[in-house]
């Protein structure tokens, strides 16, 4: 069983910001101020609904308890200023490095439950906000662009590409 005392301070911090860089990633994949918003809302739901899961890990037990500080949300939340491309480094960079410290400290199961809990909470997130058409006319749940930045995910927290449906999301 792996406990926050088993990270230094700063790989505590980057594990933190692991799950933010993964919403942020789909976020700036297909960037609106609206569905900013939305997508945002979501995820902060998407915490609280986690915490309350009576399965989690003692793991990912310390990890939510630790976004509910909002001085340590500040400090963990990635830099996203800059160009798309330059940003989406930085969070593909910073959820690799969390994905490195779950496998190299957590054991295999609370790897495995916090890497597709971040996948979920980007699917969620996805999921927030529709794209494209006008008025909802002609749009979809999950653009192109946002499929495209959930398989990197997928890729990068080696775990199950789902492929998104048309269901409407929770409101």
């Amino acid at each position: 069983m792996t406990k926050k005392t088993d990270f230094s301070a700063e790989e505590w911090d980057a594990l933190l910001a692991g799950p933010l860089a993964a919403s942020l990633y789909i976020i700036v994949a297909s960037p609106s101020v609206f569905g900013a918003i939305k997508e945002m809302t979501v995820m902060s739901k998407e915490f609280v609904r986690a915490a309350a899961r009576p399965e989690n890990t003692e793991l990912m037990r310390f990890l939510l308890a630790d976004y509910q500080e909002k001085e340590t949300l500040k400090r963990v939340t990635p830099n996203v200023k800059g160009a798309p491309d330059e940003v989406k480094a930085v969070l593909r960079s910073d959820i690799e490095k969390a994905v490195a410290l779950l496998n190299e400290k957590a054991t295999p199961e609370e790897s495995l439950q916090i890497r597709q809990w971040m996948y979920g909470l980007a699917v969620k997130v996805a999921e927030a906000a529709r794209e494209g058409g006008f008025l909802t006319i002609g749009s979809v749940r999950v653009s192109e662009a946002e499929k495209q930045a959930l398989a990197e995910l997928s890729a990068i927290l080696d775990v199950e590409d789902r492929e998104q449906g048309e269901a409407p999301a929770e409101e």
